[in-house]
């Protein structure tokens, strides 16, 4: 009789156990895909976070740092908007995908970009860009159910851009109404010259007269027409603006992330925050401008990224590129890769902190515009170089961070080793990227914004 008992017990136990595991793969409550959320920021230099080690202020990003990843030695793959960006949503070097300069170049067909893979995975699509360099003319709105590209605003004459608190604002409408799961990307182009962040921002990090005659910092410097610094005297004053425009985009972001807490969607949800590429303040005598040039002002970016369900280390080395991101991204939200991507996944190297050495390259043809050669990179962890037509140039990253001094011609081994691989790259067969040809008025936005003269 006992032992009837006992096993009238354990039938029960397990025909109640099938109930209760029946009702919970048909409820609600039933695990669901990750959320995604991309956050691209134009112009941002990674020395200018505070979770990177500066003095601006970037409350926001800093908590999503000290709450995921932060990688430490990631790099774009060009100086420009439109080919990075096409380079992070499709895993492709520009050498492959053939977008190779803002406006002149739409995204082949033949590229499956990041959305329409996660769109036959029955996720819900939708990006909100902060200018008209990434108008879904140019065919980047492959996969996107919903691209916002409106960028009607009073910053540009041009209106060839839109504050980041607007693009916050009709992003966290979308997401407060979207059901999961779903790809949310967001772009903000404030950091992006002309630097004219709206109060209080404009005085954050500068007092005074920028145009006292007193000052003269600002003689001999050659500036971007663009910026529109007539009359400025004192150098401080840009890179002040330069400064204010990323804490003005910081306080936009945390309106984002806040919205994303307060709608429940934390703790299933992936974000991922990088910039297209970075600026040069003055460096190698070139001011407050990107895309005629290589060096590690222009090329390296911020890279974080926070899975809540990870758990591991908080800074992670090795060399990174944007390309790395499409099947990192896959990976994470445990998704196949498809076949063909140039990326590769860094999703196994996140919690043990430290990505193997590999090469990784870059290019940027904006210098062909007017008429002068393209210049092609490539870098590892300890070496970095450029080649522009017959032109070599060679440096040590960890003694000569700056990139100051060629050593080409003492180390001829790695330069020989370095030269085959850039030309390799370059030689590259290209997917089909049909060319744009702009109307007068987007011939008028990419002036305005300096990438046509």
């Amino acid at each position: 009789m006992k032992n009837r008992l006992l096993i009238g017990i354990a039938a029960a136990a397990v025909t109640g156990g099938i109930v209760i595991l029946v009702c919970w793969l048909l409820s609600d409550s039933a695990p669901k895909p990750p959320n995604l959320i991309v956050i691209t920021v134009d112009t941002l230099r990674q020395d200018h976070l505070g979770c990177y080690g500066s003095d601006t202020k970037t409350p926001a990003l800093d908590k999503l740092a000290a709450e995921g990843f932060r990688f430490r030695d990631s790099v774009t793959t060009a100086p420009t908007t439109l080919p990075s960006h096409t380079s992070l949503f499709t895993g492709l070097y520009p050498a492959r995908h053939g977008v190779r300069l803002n406006g002149r170049f739409k995204v082949p067909d033949e590229a499956q970009t990041l959305a329409e893979v996660l769109l036959t995975k029955g996720y819900r699509t939708a990006a909100f860009v902060g200018c008209a360099v990434l108008n879904k003319h140019y065919a980047l709105d492959q996969g996107f159910q919903i691209y916002n590209d409106d960028v009607i605003s009073d910053v540009s004459s041009a209106v060839a851009q839109r504050r980041g608190a607007d693009v916050s604002h009709t992003a966290v409408d979308w997401l407060e109404g979207v059901k999961a799961p779903f790809f949310l990307w967001v772009h903000y182009f404030d950091p992006h010259g002309p630097y004219k962040p709206p109060p209080p921002y404009d005085s954050d990090y500068y007092e005074g007269d920028p145009r006292n005659p007193k000052h003269t910092s600002m003689d001999g410097i050659s500036v971007a027409y663009y910026q529109n610094f007539d009359g400025v005297t004192d150098i401080r004053y840009p890179l002040a603006q330069y400064k204010g425009e990323i804490t003005y985009t910081d306080k936009a972001i945390g309106q984002l992330l806040e919205a994303v807490d307060r709608c429940g969607l934390r703790d299933n949800t992936l974000v991922l925050m990088t910039a297209d590429h970075g600026e040069s303040l003055g460096e190698n005598n070139y001011y407050f401008d990107h895309g005629e040039t290589l060096h590690d002002t222009s090329m390296r970016v911020p890279l974080i990224i926070r899975a809540p369900w990870l758990e591991g280390t908080r800074v992670v080395e090795g060399p990174v590129s944007l390309v790395d991101v499409y099947p990192t991204v896959l990976n994470l939200l445990d998704i196949e890769v498809p076949e063909g991507i140039q990326g590769q996944s860094v999703a196994n190297y996140l919690v043990e902190g430290s990505v193997p050495d590999r090469e990784l390259f870059m290019e940027t043809l904006l210098p062909m515009t007017s008429k002068r050669p393209a210049i092609f990179g490539i870098q590892t962890e300890h070496w970095k170089m450029t080649l522009r037509q017959n032109r070599v140039k060679l440096f040590h990253r960890i003694s000569d961070p700056g990139e100051q001094k060629n050593v080409a011609k003492q180390h001829t081994v790695v330069r020989d080793w370095l030269a085959y691989l850039i030309k390799d790259y370059y030689q590259t067969q290209p997917l089909k990227a049909e060319r744009f040809k702009p109307s007068p008025e987007h011939i008028e936005q990419l002036r305005s914004l300096g990438y046509i003269q």
